[in-house]
């Protein structure tokens, strides 16, 4: 998951069902084990900034 262009509204963090996004010194940090791919994130940011990638394991 990348964050490319983040306004940093927090929209994500309070979207995400498993809680995979934390903040992180004024950045936001993706927790891999945590993300099942549902997408909610990618919806809801506002400047389009949420990339969800495919992990090693899925390519």
């Amino acid at each position: 998951m990348t964050f490319t262009g983040c306004a940093g509204c927090g929209a994500c963090l309070l979207t995400c069902p498993t809680h995979a996004i934390r903040p992180d010194g004024g950045h936001l940090h993706a927790l891999p084990d945590r993300c099942t791919g549902c997408g909610e994130c990618v919806e809801v940011c506002p400047v389009d900034a949420v990339r969800i990638e495919p992990t090693e394991e899925e390519t």
